[in-house]
């Protein structure tokens, strides 16, 4: 059986800063919210300096990159 797809959620620093989006997770990280083990929880990130790239560089979506870094 197949592992159910999360949501993409935010990754943030210990100040609170936007660093990246959590796109893909194991069936333990599930649970990552209430119980947190360190050998079983795996989770695949994505900076947020990379999807600013890929904005402007694949997407064309340069107004959307600038909104995005408040310029």
């Amino acid at each position: 059986m197949e592992a159910p797809h999360q949501l993409m959620s935010g990754d943030a620093h210990r100040n609170g800063e936007f660093v990246g989006i959590i796109i893909d997770g194991n069936i333990e990280s599930l649970t990552g919210n209430f119980v947190y083990l360190e050998e079983s929880n795996r989770a695949v990130a994505v900076h947020s300096a990379a999807i600013i790239e890929a904005l402007r560089k694949l997407y064309d979506a340069t107004a959307l990159a600038a909104e995005l870094e408040g310029k």
